[in-house]
Formats: structure tokens, C-alpha cells, sequence
């Protein structure tokens, strides 16, 4: 009974870091002694922070000799007994809260009993790792875009895979390089592109600052140079202005789907927004200005820079809202059905021109030949309008008046220009006798 009791809460002892043959081949060698604790199938290790040596040392009772000479024995021997009965109750409370203990649930008891760490008492220092994200999407869904909370509850997800996957307990004070490295080598496994693991490393960053903004934690190891966003320039294409005529003027009057879809596609090639703005606009969003005719589009992406742009309603678009959506822009389109449907337009285009991609996934660079037509999809649109704005001359201080970009050095790594067109560009700008 007593064996089976001992079991059901774990096992403790005491022992050296050192190797027992190192040890006996020399008794005077000072090593630093750990706590292990064995509970159901698990083994943890915590480095109590005193040291002794095998002479000082009894192996039954796992505590410093009684011997005359030896330097605060009762004091180490004292705290010894004092790590084991915190642990013991801790591990108990743990298991009679039907909470899952864990290796780094347990460090962090011992941690703030032995004052490594010191939380901050003046908030809820017990929610943990999954509760303080879910507070800070809470806060922030009024504020940012539905994509960027739709991004952050994905990296939960995959935190919350990893952490199965690990069998491990996630928190807030132990996020270092080695969880770094590890997580991007768990992403790799299941295949993540480079760009998608850079994504949720960031958004991970983002979780982290917000712990340690709020008093959740004083870690910063996550503000380390080796603790990167990573990512690479992928190839994306732009339709030119000939190719996006051409999509207009395709009658698909037999495919409503496809009609549907290429109409809702081309308004974003017309007006350079996001398919979070072009997708949803109405006869609401139809102003006048001097006699112009715009859109007037609050971005949901700037959302917290209150950012409304004004986009002209050009002839080629009340074509498509006359002909086929009686004098309003198209009905909003599942982003999904658009970018099947737009890559089945440029397929009947005969857009099949392959082109080189190269990117990384799973940790191995692939290259493939992919037809054009496969690599249009709905940010295909905003793409094309920024860069044949571009080509034909406009000042790059215009073009953001429309996107909604907040930095040229984000515009240009944005449209894909070859630096022989760029400097063309730039050569016809007037800084240059030509």
C-alpha cells in the first residue's frame, strides 16, 4: 500500500550531476547536486544549486554528512528537505486540480519558491500561457482587421500542436532560442513554407511583447538577434494592362460563377485595394466628388490608422457594374471560389507560360515550373494595379494615395519591379539629363 501511495505522487531523490564512476574515482570532486522527481512515465531534473562531493555524502539518506568541518550542511541539508516537501505538495495540488503537470509547470513552481523568479503580484499572475493570448485577441479584435485576428488564433493553433506534439507545457518565462529552434523545426516536419513559419514567429513575438508589456513575465530572450522573423521573396506575377483588358473583355456569359468571380477579381485590378475592401464594396461606398465618381473605402487592414482612401470609378468598371450588377459593384464572393475560379479564367486566357518558383518548405529549397494561370489568385490584383501604375510613369507617392501603402520601402519590395525597369523608371522621373 504504502509503495503504491509513493508511486500515485512521484518519487524524489537527490544525486550528483557527475557520473558515479567519475565520482568514486575521485571523492573529493565537487559536483553539483539535482533533485530528480518521477512521476507517472515522466522524469524531471531541477539543480538544487549547492554542491558536495562523495566523501561529504550520504547515499541513504541522500543528504550532506554529519561531519564536523563541512561548511553549512544543516543549512543545505535543511533546504534540500524543503525542495522536496514543496514538490511533493505541489505536484499533489497539481494532480488534485486535474491539472497536467508538466516538466516546465514544475520548474516554474520550484523557480518562484526558490525566488529565481518573482512575479508580478499586481495582476492575475495564474492565467496561463493559452489564456494570456486569448486576452490579447479579446482586446484587439475591435481594433485590427478579421484577417489579422484570423492569423493570430492560426498561431495559436499550431503553439497548441506543438506543444502536443512535444509533450510539453508551454510558458511564458522558459520561451527561449531552444523553443526558437525547436518550433521551426516542428513547422518544418509538417511541411510549412519558410514565409508561413516567419508569419507565425512574428505573431509569436507580438504574444510575447504583450507578456512582457503586461507583467506576465520579465523573459525578453525573445528579443534576441537569433530569435528572427524568418523569410524570402517568393515569385508572384502581375497581369499587365493588355492581360487584364483581355479578362475583361472574355464572355463568359455561359459560366456565372466564373463571371461572377472575374468581375469581382478585375475591381480590385481597377481600384488596388485588398480583397478585404474590393470583395465588399456596395452602392454605399459610391461618392462624388467634382463630378468624378469614387469608392470610398475605409481599409479594414488600417483600420487603426482610421485610413480611407478615395478610388476612382473608372469606365472600365461601371462597364462591368452596368452590364451584369445593375449600376452596383459585384455581390461579395467567398475568397476560396474566387481564386479556383480566376486561375480557371486565365486557363481558358491560355495564360499557361511557365514560370520559374522557387521557396522553401520543410526546411528544402523546391523549384518548380507552374503555369501562370496557377499563380493568379486574389492578390494577384492589387499587385497588377501597383505595378502598372508604376510602369506607366505614376509618382510612387500617388500609387500609395490609392493602395494605402505606409512606406515606399514597402511598396517596391511589394510590386515585383526588375531593377532594369525600376531604373528606367527612375531615369524618366526628371533627375536625370536623358
Amino acid at each position: 500500500m504504502g509503495k503504491g501511495i509513493e508511486r500515485a505522487k512521484g518519487t524524489i531523490r537527490f544525486s550528483f550531476k557527475e557520473s558515479k564512476s567519475k565520482l568514486e574515482a575521485n571523492k573529493s570532486l565537487q559536483s553539483l547536486i539535482f533533485l530528480f522527481f518521477s512521476y507517472g512515465n515522466k522524469r524531471f531534473k531541477y539543480s538544487t544549486g549547492y554542491k558536495a562531493c562523495l566523501n561529504d555524502w550520504d547515499v541513504k539518506k541522500q543528504r550532506i554528512k554529519n561531519k564536523v568541518g563541512i561548511k553549512d550542511k544543516d543549512k543545505i541539508n535543511e533546504e534540500l528537505s524543503e525542495l522536496e516537501s514543496f514538490l511533493y505538495n505541489e505536484y499533489a495540488m497539481i494532480s488534485k486540480e486535474a491539472k497536467n503537470a508538466s516538466n516546465e509547470l514544475l520548474k516554474y513552481r520550484l523557480d518562484v519558491f526558490t525566488k529565481k523568479i518573482i512575479p508580478n503580484q499586481e495582476i492575475n499572475a495564474n492565467l496561463t500561457f493559452f489564456q494570456v493570448i486569448d486576452k490579447y485577441i479579446s482586446e484587439k479584435e475591435n481594433q485590427i482587421s478579421i484577417i489579422t485576428i484570423r492569423s493570430y488564433k492560426q498561431t495559436k493553433k499550431r503553439l497548441e500542436e506543438y506543444e502536443k506534439h512535444y509533450n510539453k507545457k508551454l510558458m511564458y518565462d522558459y520561451i527561449d532560442i531552444n523553443f526558437y529552434n525547436e518550433f521551426k523545426a516542428f513547422m518544418e516536419l509538417n511541411k510549412y513554407s519558410l514565409n508561413t513559419i516567419g508569419k507565425h514567429i512574428k505573431t509569436i513575438k507580438t504574444f510575447l511583447g504583450y507578456a512582457l508589456s503586461e507583467g506576465y513575465t520579465n523573459n525578453q530572450k525573445f528579443k534576441s538577434k537569433d530569435f528572427k522573423v524568418v523569410k524570402e521573396i517568393t515569385t508572384e506575377i502581375y497581369l499587365t494592362d493588355k492581360e487584364i483588358k483581355k479578362m475583361h473583355d472574355k464572355d463568359l456569359s455561359k459560366y456565372p460563377v466564373l463571371e461572377h468571380a472575374r468581375d469581382v477579381f478585375l475591381i480590385g485590378c481597377y481600384t488596388g485595394q485588398r480583397i478585404s475592401d474590393y470583395n465588399n464594396l456596395s452602392g454605399n461606398d459610391i461618392v462624388k466628388n467634382n463630378e468624378i465618381e469614387f469608392f470610398k473605402i475605409r481599409q479594414k487592414k488600417n483600420r487603426k490608422y482610421n485610413r480611407e482612401v478615395l478610388c476612382p470609378i473608372t469606365k472600365e468598371i461601371k462597364d462591368i457594374m452596368n452590364s451584369r450588377h445593375d449600376g452596383k459593384p459585384p455581390r461579395t464572393i467567398a475568397e476560396s471560389i474566387l481564386n479556383d475560379s480566376i486561375k480557371q479564367v486565365g486557363q481558358m486566357l491560355e495564360w499557361d507560360e511557365l514560370i520559374k518558383c522557387e521557396y522553401t518548405r520543410g526546411g528544402k529549397v523546391v523549384v518548380e515550373m507552374v503555369e501562370k494561370y496557377n499563380l493568379i489568385k486574389s492578390h494577384t490584383a492589387r499587385r497588377s494595379f501597383c505595378t502598372n501604375k508604376y510602369k506607366a510613369g505614376m509618382s510612387v507617392y500617388d500609387i500609395m494615395l490609392f493602395s494605402g501603402h505606409t512606406t515606399e520601402k514597402e511598396f517596391y519590395k511589394y510590386i515585383r519591379i526588375k531593377d532594369e525597369e525600376r531604373a528606367s523608371h527612375i531615369a524618366s522621373s526628371g533627375f536625370f539629363n536623358v
